[in-house]
């Protein structure tokens, strides 16, 4: 054996020195040192991880800044390499041995492979294996970074001799793609009819590819030459290998009115659609494109349920024309779908200039499943080449079964729980749990201790996302992928534990298959410590409800809880300082008052807390807080919280000041005042109301009282009394009624006697009749003047009259020895009365009724009403009448003499409503046939401050001429004009001539006056005649003048009174007039016994029947209106003049332009207003 030593160590030296040609070294040059200096003599490390192989290379995406990021498809097989090499200093050979793993990125391993190695300092090995992943893992960010992928993970383990183990572990990350086809595979038709099919591929059966079809706009099939469609593949410029997709032949544009769609899927030869091994599940037979293509078609449906997230990649370049679409659907059936439209987006118009879409398609039909196709939809207008398109390469994020937990558990106390038994705060550990896998999933969790008896009567308490489930084992609701649940494993000590030293254990296991996920074992020590427990038995909440001054028994248990015996002083803290120590004593459970107790271990006493609420307490909850105090060496309080509530205690007292009041029903307000004292515990305020016979019309001054303050006191409220007309003469009861507003039925009453006498009362209206302007001399007009008897029983009324100037005439119509009839309590009676104003009354003028009471006067009282009636009588100056060719001399007949007067309103503001008529009292009318003033003056609406012109028509006959008494006569007409707040009249003078003058002698006048006298009756009859002709066209034409204003109730009043301030072309609602009958409102103005009386000549007939209307006339051009003549310059009025009392002196500059004296006198305060105002 000696003898062999030198070989064997030369053996030995020379298998060293040829161990690296016997090693396949593929470092060129050193690798970068990622050990610490100085150099390690043996440092293995994972070099590098690069996957693919010369005959499978793996895919490259572009990332957005330049750098190539390599991925693999789904279901594909792909070599991995990794390389190890040993970077130590040290030439003699060393072992390691090493693993190269897939792991998923949710954390679990999917596959592992072994290797073990020799190597010397800087050498290295490269290790194979293949890898085809089942499950897609990849994702493109809204910024076109391609992320995610599985890890393959290179693990060496060189042991004890390894001197830095920091680069025994590389990870890499390899994105795997769901699919990806390039578009080389497809097929469609004929396209441009050239007898050339424009998809030269050969069918293969299982393989997914792309059909054409052609579809019309009522989604069915087209016809020969469409069936396949307008998709067709062009092999020049793809973005990927050879060829990419169009929907025109080269050099053209594509076809109008298309609806053709290019879908993915597969050629089958069976009758189902069976996943025959491409790995995208199950399709959908199509029984229309199987038709066209004599081949089962199947389309392929994307299950988005399988995918966390999905991103689809495709190139396109070139744009639609208007109104045209290209996009890509996801169609879920039913309605449900979605698309990715290409006509929309940013793409580069330039030939062959592909532009990289992506479509995020994670939200796309979340819980179905969906087929795909491209859409070519064009309309009848415009059209180009279309948009090309190429790549159809799918990222996602695939769901897979397993997952893997994460566990992060807030230990405060790590591996350290030190313990008091009945522990009111015991140790918790709170937990998130989070699944970081892809499926949804339950847990069940569970918790225990080494010392069971701990768990008989407190099992421990776990609190999840499991609402209903709370004791020591528990299975959870679903957590979602990817989602946290917070979870808390509270620990419990029982009472009375002894000092010990056990474990608590914390256990998460799989819903399903309750495998372990994660294990926590914690050690717990019980110390010696002393604690009690208080609690109130039975529970209730208040404890106790007490009055003011009242008390009540609260039951309570105090246990010992700690591990040592100990004594308990009772007592109690109050919350509100109002409580002392006198409201709380204590009792055992015999009745017998105590202070402390004594107590062994586990010991229960039954106690009793007598509680008394002070005499002046207001309502409310209030806290006492009861305690057991340890008494030394126990330095432990128990308490226990209890509430007492004071409920509000009511006792409202009202006090009248007068229990019996005597009023009479006169009207007048009657006051009883009434005191409210509050005798409860809480300020308080109160609904006020009254019982009584509604008649009465009680009421109180306030519907609420004001809070009022608790333990005496106190506020007011008045009782109105308004004792209202025709009460009946009784006594009657009145309640007031205090209610409480706290929402209790509580209430409050006083009972109050009202006694009502017999009562007489009387009520006269005031008319105000200053809406209208009467004319003095005109016959006496009539009013209904209303008399109330507002007393109690029934009564006559004696009536006289008083007037403000003796030109006023008045006189009552219907009385009995000057007395009403008797009128019933609460009735009246419309008395009619009669007046007249003297032919010179100029102003306002008053007439007051008076009225005593019969009934009154019998009893030896005197009881009277009186009210007033004001009017405006003569000119007041707002209307202007002028004549402007007056004098007019006629010397011969005609019809059409035009009598032409200017009207003006001299209302500072008003428009007026102006009438117009002749005056027929005037002796002209004896000597012409008829005079009418033009049916468009009649009545006009006149504004402020304008004037216009009426134009008066005269009829004069042959004989009206010849039958002159006299050779040239005079006679004033009259024109009279009524407005809202005015009447003005205007002379004008007619001068006649007879045409054959007669001599003067005594022959002739004699023969003169005989022949009148004998042609009198004749020409009389004659006239009937006329008039009855004439005043038929007049009536006709004019729509009888005589009635056109027969009453006023369709007229507007411009001036009420109180209009000064309304706008200057706004004319306001007229009021009523303020009397009813017929001759007051008629269109005579109170006249019309003058116009009915016959003349001294034979009277007109009277007015025919009214007629159906014949066809209007044309009526005449209107005449053109003459030129109003200036008005003079008024007059200076007298320095100085002499005003009644209460009348504003005239101003400095003199009265308003175009005013009297009398004007100013009735009209200036107005003025002075309105000037004031603007």
């Amino acid at each position: 054996m000696r003898s062999l030593s030198p070989f064997l160590l030369v053996s030995l030296m020379l298998a060293m020195s040829m161990a690296p040609m016997a090693v396949n070294s593929m470092i060129d040059e050193p690798a970068p040192d990622r050990s610490a200096t100085p150099k390690a003599l043996i440092d293995f490390e994972v070099t590098a991880i690069e996957v693919g192989a010369s005959w499978n290379l793996a895919e490259q995406w572009t990332q957005p800044d330049g750098s190539i990021e390599e991925f693999v498809i789904r279901d594909e097989l792909t070599q991995v390499n990794v390389t190890f090499t040993q970077v130590g200093t040290s030439s003699q050979p060393a072992y390691a041995e090493a693993w190269m793993q897939v792991w998923h990125p949710i954390g679990f391993l999917i596959e592992e492979h072994y290797v073990n190695m020799t190597l010397s300092g800087l050498q290295s090995t490269t290790e194979s294996f293949y890898y085809t992943p089942d499950a897609a893992h990849s994702a493109v960010d809204d910024d076109g970074y391609l992320y995610g992928g599985i890890i393959v993970r290179g693990v060496i383990d060189g042991g004890l001799a390894d001197d830095n183990e920091d680069n025994n572990e590389l990870d890499r990350e390899i994105p795997v793609a769901v699919w990806n086809d390039p578009m080389e595979n497809g097929f469609c038709g004929d396209v441009d009819g050239d007898q050339v099919i424009d998809c030269p591929n050969l069918l293969n059966a299982n393989e997914p590819t792309w059909a054409g079809i052609g579809y019309d706009a009522d989604g069915t099939l087209s016809s020969d030459p469409d069936y396949y469609g307008h998709w067709r593949m062009d092999n020049a410029s793809s973005s990927v290998e050879d060829r990419h997709w169009r929907v025109s032949r080269p050099g053209a544009d594509y076809a109008s009115n298309r609806h053709d769609r290019l879908w993915w899927g597969w050629f089958t030869s069976f009758d189902t659609c069976e996943d025959p091994g491409h790995g995208l599940n199950f399709g959908t037979l199509d029984s229309s494109i199987s038709g066209v293509y004599g081949n089962n078609f199947c389309k392929i449906r994307i299950r988005s349920f399988d995918f966390i997230s999905m991103q689809l990649v495709t190139h396109a370049w070139g744009e639609m024309a208007a109104g045209d679409d290209m996009r890509i659907e996801a169609d879920a059936g039913g309605g449900s779908l979605e698309y990715y439209d290409y006509s929309t987006q940013n793409i580069s118009k330039n030939h062959a200039d592909w532009t990289q879409l992506v479509w995020n398609m994670t939200d796309i039909h979340p819980n179905a499943d969906y087929t795909m196709a491209f859409l070519f939809d064009s309309n009848s207008s415009f059209a180009n080449q279309g948009i090309h398109l190429d790549s159809f390469l799918l990222f996602g994020f695939q769901r897979v079964a397993e997952y893997v937990l994460e566990a992060d558990c807030d230990d405060p106390l790590p591996n350290a729980y030190m313990v008091v038994p009945d522990d009111s705060r015991p140790p918790s550990l709170y937990c998130r749990i989070k699944n970081k896998g892809y499926v949804d999933i339950t847990l069940r969790l569970y918790t225990e201790v080494s010392n069971m008896t701990w768990m008989n009567g407190f099992p421990l308490r776990i609190d999840s996302n499991n609402m209903f489930d709370h004791d020591n084992y528990v299975v959870t609701e679903v957590i979602h992928a990817l989602e946290t649940m917070d979870t808390w494993f509270n620990l419990s000590i029982p009472s009375g534990a002894s000092v010990e030293e056990l474990n608590w254990f914390v256990g998460i296991n799989d819903g399903t298959t309750n495998l372990s996920k994660v294990v926590i074992d914690l050690p717990v020590s019980v110390i010696a410590a002393y604690s009690a427990d208080l609690q109130q038995k039975p529970l209730a909440n208040p404890a106790a409800v007490l009055y003011p001054g009242t008390n009540g028994s609260v039951s309570m248990t105090l246990r010992n809880t700690g591990n040592q015996i100990a004594t308990w002083n009772l007592g109690a803290t109050f919350g509100d300082n109002r409580w002392t120590a006198e409201n709380l004593v204590w009792y055992d459970s015999n009745g017998t008052l105590v202070t402390s107790l004594e107590m062994g271990i586990t010991d229960e006493f039954e106690l009793n807390a007598l509680v008394t609420a002070p005499d002046e307490i207001t309502p409310g909850t209030y806290s006492i807080t009861l305690l057991a105090n340890g008494r030394a060496p126990a330095n432990f309080v128990a308490d226990w919280t209890i509430y007492i509530e004071v409920p509000v205690h009511h006792d409202l007292v009202l006090i009248p000041e007068v229990t019996h009041i005597m009023a009479p029903a006169d009207g007048f307000l009657r006051l009883v005042e009434i005191m409210m004292v509050n005798n409860g515990n809480s300020e308080e305020a109160f609904d006020l109301s009254i019982l009584s016979d509604w008649k009465l019309g009680l009421s109180l001054n306030a519907e609420q009282s004001l809070g009022i303050d608790p333990f005496g006191g106190d506020g007011t409220v008045m009782l109105l009394l308004p004792m209202p007309y025709g009460t009946a003469n009784e006594t009657y009861e009145i309640f007031v009624l205090a209610g409480s507003q706290d929402g209790s039925e509580y209430q409050s009453s006083v009972r109050i006697l009202l006694t009502v006498p017999v009562t007489n009362l009387v009520e006269v209206e005031d008319l105000d009749m200053l809406q209208e302007v009467f004319r003095g001399g005109d016959d006496a007009r009539t009013v209904n003047w209303e008399i109330t008897n507002n007393g109690n029983v029934n009564d006559a009324f004696n009536i006289g009259f008083e007037t403000s100037h003796p030109d006023v005439w008045v006189q009552a119509d219907g009385l009995t020895d000057g007395r009403t009839p008797y009128i019933a309590p609460g009735s009246s009676l419309n008395l009619t009365v009669r007046y007249a104003f003297g032919d010179n009354a100029f102003g306002d003028r008053d007439i007051t009724l008076i009225a005593t009471s019969v009934e009154a006067a019998d009893d030896g009282l005197v009881v009277t009403g009186s009210g007033t009636a004001e009017f405006q009588v003569g000119n007041q100056g707002w209307i202007g009448l002028v004549p402007t060719n007056s004098p007019m001399t006629i010397t011969e007949s005609g019809d059409d003499y035009a009598l032409v007067f200017t009207v003006t309103n001299r209302h500072p503001t008003d428009d007026q409503l102006l009438r117009a008529d002749i005056d027929r009292n005037s002796d002209i009318f004896f000597n012409i046939f008829d005079a009418r003033v033009h049916q468009d003056d009649r009545d006009f609406v006149l504004p402020s401050q304008e004037s216009r012109s009426i134009t008066v028509f005269l009829t004069v006959s042959e004989e009206n001429l010849n039958n002159l008494a006299e050779n040239e006569m005079s006679f004033d007409i009259t024109l009279e004009v009524d407005g809202d707040v005015d009447k003005a009249s205007s002379n004008a003078t007619i001068v006649m001539v007879k045409p054959v003058p007669v001599d003067d002698g005594p022959d002739v006048e004699e023969f003169a006056w005989l022949t009148g006298n004998i042609l009198f009756v004749l020409i009389g009859l004659g006239v009937i005649v006329a008039v009855l002709v004439v005043s038929f066209r007049i009536y006709s034409a004019a729509t009888a003048p005589l009635e056109e204003i027969s009453t006023l109730d369709t007229y507007e009043m411009t001036v009420d009174g109180s209009g000064w301030d309304g706008p200057e072309k706004e004319i306001p609602d007229a009021p009523m007039l303020p009397a009813d009958d017929e001759v007051a409102n008629s269109m005579y103005g109170g006249a019309q016994e003058i116009f009915e009386q016959p003349p001294e000549m034979p009277p007109p007939p009277s007015d025919p029947e009214p007629e159906p209307e014949p066809e209007p006339e044309p009526e005449p051009e209107p005449e053109p209106e003459p030129e109003p003549e200036p008005e003079p310059e008024p007059e200076p009025e007298p320095e100085g003049p002499e005003l009644p009392p209460g009348v504003p002196p005239i101003p400095d500059a003199g009265l308003p332009e175009g005013w009297s004296v009398e004007q100013w006198i009735h009209y200036g305060q107005r003025w002075l207003d309105q000037q004031n105002s603007e």
